[in-house]
C-alpha cells in the first residue's frame, strides 16, 4: 500500500468592520455647540464593502442511499491462542468503513467521506498533498492552498471506481495509519463497553522493542483499540515511551497518538467554505497536462497547465468555476497526488 506524508492546514481570512453609534444630533439648551473634527481614516475604522463571492468547486449532491443497519452480533475477528491479529483488525476496518459514509480524525487530520470515497473532504497531515485543504466531488479533486495575494487551486480527474482510487481509500479510511501502528501485533480482548453511544469491543496490547540507533534506544508501546460490531475501529490510543542515552544522561519522552471514527452512516459531505472566495482575490488554477497520470497513481503528471488571474474565476451554471481566458504555460512540477 502506498503512503505519503505532507502537512496540510486551512486559513481563510475575511475582512470585518467596526461600527460606532452616534448621538441624535440635537443640541441641548444651554449647551455649547461643538464643531465636528474630521477623524483620520484608519484600517480598523473602515466599513467593509460587500463583494461578490466565487466558488471554485461545485456542491456535493445529497446521498439518497440508506445506511446498512448495525449487525445484531459483532463481526467475528480471527483469533488464535486467545489473541486477535492486528492485521486482521486493520483489514476488517477498511472493508467495513468503505461501504459507509463516515467522519474520522487521525491525530490532527480530519476526514469526511461518502460511501466508496465518491466525495470527500480532507484536512490534515497526510494523503500526499502539499495543500491547505482537499475536496473531491463530481469526478474532480480540488487541492487548495493560500498563497501571497490570493489562493491556488489544483484540479485533477478522480474516478472513485478506478483501481487508482485504492490509494485514496486506504488513506481516507485510516487503514494506512492503523497498519503502521497496530498491524502485525497481537491483541487481547479484555471486555465490552459503550463509547460515543456505540457498543465496542476493547483490545489491548503492550510490547517492549529494542531499537538500535546510534548509542541505542529502548521503546515501549501500549495500544488500546475499540472495535464496533461492524468491525470498524472506532478509537485507538497509542502511547510510546522512548528512553535515550544522551550526553546529558538518560532522557525519557512520551508520545501519544489517537485515532477516532466519530460517525458511521448518515454523514454529509459539504463543500468547504475555503473554496468560496471574495471576487477580489487573486486565483491561480492548475490542471494536469495532457500526459498526466490518473489520480491515485505513484507517478506525477508530466506537466501542469497553470492559469493565473487577478480575480476569482467566474462561476458556471453547475456551480463550478472557470478562470478568465489567459495564456497558460506548461511546466514540469513535483508530484501532486
Amino acid at each position: 500500500m502506498h503512503r505519503r506524508t505532507v502537512v496540510v492546514a486551512l486559513l481563510v481570512v475575511l475582512a470585518g468592520c467596526n461600527a460606532f453609534a452616534g448621538g441624535d444630533g440635537t443640541d441641548r439648551p444651554g449647551t455649547a455647540t461643538l464643531t465636528p473634527v474630521e477623524v483620520p481614516t484608519a484600517e480598523s475604522l473602515r466599513t467593509a464593502t460587500p463583494t461578490s463571492t466565487e466558488c471554485l468547486a461545485p456542491r456535493v449532491a445529497a446521498d439518497d442511499r440508506t445506511p446498512a443497519p448495525t449487525p445484531a452480533t459483532p463481526v467475528p475477528l480471527a483469533a488464535a491462542n486467545g489473541t486477535v491479529d492486528g492485521d486482521a483488525i486493520v483489514a476488517g476496518h477498511g472493508a467495513a468503513l468503505d461501504d459507509h459514509s463516515f467522519s474520522l480524525r487521525m491525530d490532527g487530520t480530519r476526514v469526511r467521506a461518502m460511501p466508496g470515497a465518491a466525495a470527500f473532504t480532507y484536512e490534515g497531515v497526510t494523503l500526499g498533498f502539499q495543500s491547505v485543504q482537499v475536496f473531491a466531488v463530481a469526478g474532480t479533486i480540488y487541492r487548495l492552498r493560500q498563497v501571497e495575494g490570493g489562493v491556488s487551486v489544483a484540479q485533477r480527474p478522480y474516478d472513485p471506481d478506478s483501481p487508482g482510487s485504492t490509494w485514496y481509500r486506504d488513506a481516507l479510511t485510516g487503514e494506512n495509519w492503523l497498519d503502521e501502528r497496530i498491524g502485525g501485533y497481537n491483541y487481547t480482548h479484555i471486555g465490552t463497553r459503550t463509547w460515543n453511544g456505540t457498543e465496542v469491543r476493547i483490545f489491548e496490547e503492550a510490547r517492549d522493542i529494542e531499537v538500535l540507533v546510534g548509542s541505542g534506544e529502548a521503546l515501549s508501546v501500549e495500544s488500546t483499540v475499540f472495535v464496533d460490531r461492524r468491525g470498524v475501529v472506532r478509537r485507538v490510543r497509542q502511547v510510546r515511551t522512548l528512553q535515550r542515552d544522551t550526553i546529558d544522561g538518560i532522557v525519557n519522552t512520551t508520545e501519544v497518538e489517537t485515532f477516532s471514527v466519530g460517525e458511521v452512516g448518515g454523514v454529509t459531505v459539504s463543500r468547504p467554505d475555503a473554496f468560496c472566495v471574495p471576487g477580489s482575490e487573486a486565483v491561480t488554477v492548475t490542471t494536469p497536462g495532457p500526459n498526466a497520470t490518473a489520480a491515485g497513481s505513484d507517478r506525477s503528471p508530466d506537466a501542469t497547465v497553470t492559469t493565473s488571474t487577478d480575480r476569482a474565476p467566474t462561476a458556471t451554471a453547475d456551480g463550478t468555476a472557470s478562470a478568465p481566458s489567459t495564456t497558460g504555460s506548461a511546466t514540469a512540477g513535483p508530484p501532486t497526488g
